[in-house]
């Protein structure tokens, strides 16, 4: 598994040089949000094809348990993100990959919550996301946080897809 993270983090790290011929930044991009005074890294995949004329759509992209971190790369090892690696001409969209801290909270509940939906917030903005296409999903614990933001944001999200995940009392 250590070899399979570095060797994401050797990826990211090569698709961050990578840009599309309009010179926007193209690939998984490492990011950071500021939450209560503190930084917290997480990644966004642009597309190929992205230009900042089109309105692309948004997908929010919620780790499951084991990618629990401060590192902003391993939450984009498996689930969506590997997917996209296999095949990124199949995904057309800008995808948010926040990462939930390993700090004792309910993985996207509290703390996680607020740095997803920042992390949401400031892609929309960046990448001139369409704001009536923001869609949720999440694998495993992240499930647990797609059903915790869709109940308490629901009019955020146009749908959601839940993987995995389960029902567990939402705190806060």
């Amino acid at each position: 598994m250590q070899t399979v993270r570095m060797l994401v983090i050797g990826a990211a790290s090569l698709a961050m040089s990578a840009a599309s011929v309009s010179g926007q930044e193209t690939g998984f991009l490492n990011r950071t949000i500021s939450v209560d005074s503190t930084e917290y890294r997480y990644q966004v995949y642009v597309p190929r094809g992205f230009q900042e004329s089109a309105s692309f759509p948004i997908i929010l992209a919620l780790h499951g348990g084991g990618s629990y971190g401060t590192d902003g790369v391993s939450q984009t090892v498996d689930g969506l993100a590997h997917a996209i690696r296999q095949h990124p001409d199949r995904f057309p969209a800008i995808v948010v990959f926040p990462q939930s801290p390993p700090d004792g909270t309910p993985g996207f509940q509290g703390l996680g919550e607020r740095i997803a939906l920042n992390a949401l917030d400031k892609s929309i903005t960046e990448f001139h996301a369409d704001a009536s296409r923001v869609y949720l999903t999440g694998l495993s614990m992240g499930g647990n946080g797609a059903w915790n933001l869709a109940y308490r944001h629901a009019d955020r999200f146009a749908a959601l897809v839940v993987v995995c995940g389960f029902v567990g009392e939402f705190t806060g």
